[in-house]
């Protein structure tokens, strides 16, 4: 690995799965039918109120999922950038070795 950026693809692979697993609880839960029958007028200003709450929750879980998406992009990036900066320091280094011999030689 390159001296630059590391990344721990196990770990960031394990956080990204444990978000998957916490945005299984951010889904919309319809009412049960006991509660559409009433004779309560405020009732229907709570099942709306419901109605509202169950859309940011639903609201949440996709934007967990595009995190999740995120989180994975940049991890493979990340381990690409790791990659190409070991082949540039390799390269550099036989550049380096190369331009030393070719100094000793004409001197």
């Amino acid at each position: 690995m390159s001296k630059g950026i590391k990344v721990n693809n196990g770990h960031v692979n394990e956080v990204a799965t444990q978000i998957e697993t916490a945005k299984s609880y951010f889904r919309h839960v319809p009412l049960v039918p006991q509660d559409s029958k009433t004779t309560i007028s405020a009732n229907s200003k709570s099942k709306e109120a419901y109605g509202y709450a169950q859309q940011g929750i639903e609201l949440l879980g996709q934007t967990l999922d595009g995190d999740v998406h995120n989180i994975r992009s940049l991890n493979l990036s990340f381990s690409q950038f790791d990659e190409m900066m070991d082949v540039l320091i390799e390269h550099a280094i036989y550049v380096v070795s190369l331009l030393k011999m070719i100094s000793e030689y004409i001197l």
